[in-house]
């Protein structure tokens, strides 16, 4: 599912400079060429309206929604499926050997024959579409873009700069923390988490991961609230919860699913051997916004976002109230049932200034949470805090 409904999955990108709805004019110049000039193996590459990897109409009245420019990057490209080629290719083979009349075929035939199947196949085969959905906010320097993998946006990135003229920059623990605060994770000392003296420190920095594990000890202290934007949000989390460690003895990740994950005993276990929060389920609230998502510390990938739908409660004037149960009595003459509450589908600007609220808000706690990291009096005071909450979910906490 897209940006448009269901849920949807994306990365965040900086941008270096701001867009006007008259951009998508670039955008519409490197537009997908026609699917007719696609030959052999090699990809054609372009943008694409918001509709389908076909749709050709790169505009501001059909890409402009609120404030944001909604498009894809394409890609197409002819694949042969790989059991095809196989089955073609021995069969060919066999063709080429008894017409030879050999035994075994020469190396130099049988890569002729392979060349001449590829080649053949290629002809025959229908193209195959690779669709990223990307929405540029015009309010600020940023882009979504559902590019879940390290090739996708290699692919993106690039093309993205050569088309507008600026080069997207993921918005990782990294990056982030640098444009939040300053901060040069480089510079930041590594410390261990967990009071358990038998793990071995970890040399590397792990802001994002640090970062999940420290939300959700303020979260478990009942400081499930913070101040954004003006207005009181709430956080909530969510299993699975994915733990990991490159240093932690035995094995190096923990996945906790099913149940209630976040009461089980594994949970302060994994914590106590030295690994991290590093993906778990994040619900934020604003005032009647909830948007909820899987988000990754390693490099802020927000996975199925799902975005409340906006609703009106009714009332039923003709039902009379049931003095046992406090509902709506059926009983009585000319009674009906209270309408359920009624839910207006979001248009796609809606779910995305939901989406942007949310990326928005967890970079605040975010950078909450680098203003302490960075401090060396403030992080020492919240890291023993950290460490005996551990040491109490662990069961490690009894003298």
């Amino acid at each position: 599912m897209g940006f448009e409904s269901g849920s949807f999955s994306f990365h965040a990108f900086y941008l270096s400079k701001a867009f006007e709805p008259s951009a998508i004019e670039l955008f519409a110049k490197r537009a997908l060429p026609p699917i007719k000039t696609l030959t052999g193996g090699e990809p054609l590459h372009g943008w694409a309206g918001p509709l389908h990897a076909l749709d050709g109409e790169l505009t501001e009245a059909h890409c402009w929604r609120g404030d944001w420019l909604w498009f894809s990057h394409v890609t197409a490209q002819k694949k042969v499926p790989p059991s095809l080629f196989r089955a073609t290719l021995l069969s060919e083979l066999e063709l080429e050997r008894r017409a030879r009349n050999v035994e075994v075929l020469p190396r130099a035939a049988k890569a002729d024959v392979r060349e001449r199947v590829q080649e053949a196949l290629l002809k025959e085969a229908q193209p195959s579409f690779g669709s990223v959905e990307c929405a540029i906010d015009l309010r600020g320097q940023r882009l979504l873009a559902s590019a879940m993998n390290d090739g996708a946006m290699q692919v993106l990135c690039p093309f993205f700069r050569e088309t507008a003229g600026a080069m997207p920059v993921l918005c990782c623990p990294e990056s982030a923390a640098y444009r939040l605060c300053g901060v040069d994770f480089n510079s930041v000392e590594a410390v261990n988490l967990t009071p358990n003296e038998q793990v071995e420190a970890v040399p590397e920095i792990t802001l994002g991961t640090e970062f999940l594990t420290w939300l959700f000890y303020r979260w478990e202290r009942e400081e499930a609230t913070f101040d954004f934007d003006g207005e009181r949000c709430g956080l909530m989390f969510e299993g699975p919860l994915l733990f990991s460690g490159e240093k932690a003895p035995g094995c190096h990740e923990t996945v906790l699913r099913n149940g209630t994950p976040l009461d089980t005993p594994e949970f302060g276990i994994a914590l106590w051997n030295g690994k991290k929060l590093r993906r778990a389920k994040l619900t934020l609230t604003k005032g009647d916004w909830v948007v909820a998502a899987t988000v990754d510390g390693n490099d802020f990938a927000f996975r199925s976002m799902k975005v409340e739908p906006a609703g009106q409660k009714g009332k039923s004037a003709a039902a009379a109230p049931d003095a046992v149960e406090g509902m709506p009595s059926l009983n009585a003459p000319g009674a009906v049932p209270a309408p359920q509450e009624e839910r207006r589908k979001l248009g796609v600007d809606e779910r995305l200034d939901r989406a942007a609220f949310y990326v928005d808000a967890f970079l605040h706690l975010y950078k909450q949470f680098l203003e302490l990291r960075s401090d060396p009096v403030r992080w020492r005071g919240q890291l023993s805090g950290v460490r005996r909450w551990i040491a109490g979910r662990a069961g490690q906490d009894k003298a």
